[in-house]
């Protein structure tokens, strides 16, 4: 772990305003896109800018800020919550349902994990902290609101497939990693760790265990495939797919 990691543990007042905050802006989030009737493309685009505007803002601080510096070990939004932000916020211009599928799927189990056990990789700076809560809780209540507002679903085995594209990425990432460490490691002894799949997250989670590479690997897939399986049962029971024959309104 790089000394500019930094974990917010719960026995930290702020841990529990940020998460409170974090449901209170979600919910206002949903409520504003349910009345924007009539004013659907615009209320896309707000919130395909906001997403995109985070990862933005991500690239500007680590330029900018002077605790930190910009490195291609540690800067590039290649975490899957900093791609899954990028797509989220592609498909508001852009439809597309099964990149939605990923996004959605994979960027609401980051995002709640990452509040619920955040670990900032580029220190807690207190525009670097907001934001990284702002761009979290957005990772788990956007694929919602696209779903109640905009009748994006996930289809049957949306989930499996999730998991496959996780794995493949996730796989190339371990290569880009050991690229970078390897081939051409920082001068500063920065540790490019994509995605956690070069070590293991250093969060407070009782799903990370502490077995090495790659064996603490293995109950996180586990991990994943239950939520994932969750997910999906949730969706299904409270926001059914569209199969059936409904056509969705934004592929037209």
């Amino acid at each position: 772990m790089s000394e500019l990691d930094v974990i917010i543990a719960p026995s930290e007042p702020r841990y529990w305003v940020a998460l409170g905050a974090c449901v209170l802006a979600g919910v206002a989030m949903a409520k504003w896109a349910s009345r924007e009737k009539g004013n659907e493309r615009t209320t896309l685009r707000v919130i395909g800018l906001i997403m995109l505007g985070f990862q933005v803002l991500d690239l500007l601080l680590a330029l900018t800020n002077p605790s930190m510096s910009f490195s291609v070990h540690r800067s590039l939004p290649l975490h899957f919550c900093g791609l899954n932000a990028i797509l989220l916020g592609c498909i508001c211009f852009k439809m597309n349902r099964a990149v939605f599928a990923f996004a959605g799927f994979m960027g609401m189990i980051g995002g709640f994990h990452s509040v619920i056990t955040p670990q900032l990789p580029s220190g807690d700076a207190f525009p670097l902290f907001v934001l990284f809560y702002a761009k979290h809780s957005a990772l788990v209540f956007v694929p919602i609101v696209l779903s109640r507002s905009f009748d994006l679903r996930f289809r049957r085995w949306d989930w499996a497939r999730t998991y496959v594209w996780a794995v493949i990425i996730s796989t190339l990432m371990m290569g880009f990693n050991a690229l970078l460490n390897v081939t051409f490691p920082h001068p500063d002894g920065l540790v490019a760790n994509y995605m956690y799949v070069w070590e293991a997250p250093m969060a407070d989670n009782p799903l990370v265990l502490d077995w090495g590479w790659p064996w603490y690997l293995l109950p996180l897939h586990v991990a994943l495939l239950v939520h994932l399986l969750l997910i999906n049962a949730a969706f299904r029971r409270w926001l059914p797919s569209e199969e059936g024959g409904k056509r969705l309104r934004w592929f037209e």
